[in-house]
């Protein structure tokens, strides 16, 4: 959480419990074979599909936050932006990371 604006802390921080736990579904990352393109199944008809599966066990596991991870390609990184997901930090292994408010 340290490299995180102080609001982005703060916003988290509403969502944690008193250990400074966040309940998040992780998506993890996406990704469409090369033998498809867009016009068979787009990035947003994928994340759709996500949010229907979350949305149908949100109701029972709680929780408000999506995180989703991708590689360094600015095409990705700028899809998810475009989606709303905000940019939080780089892990370890080069992946980006992006969390989404569920509303």
């Amino acid at each position: 959480m340290d490299t995180m604006s102080k609001s982005l802390q703060r916003r988290l921080g509403k969502l944690a419990d008193k250990d400074e736990n966040v309940v998040a579904y992780l998506i993890g990352q996406l990704g469409r074979s090369s033998d498809y393109d867009n016009s068979v199944i787009d990035g947003k008809k994928i994340l759709q599909d996500c949010y229907d599966l979350i949305g149908s066990v949100r109701d029972i596991v709680g929780g408000r936050l999506i995180l989703i991870e991708c590689k360094r390609i600015e095409k990705l990184c700028q899809f998810y932006e475009n989606e709303g997901y905000i940019d939080i930090t780089e892990n370890g292994d080069g992946l980006k990371q992006y969390v989404l408010f569920i509303r």
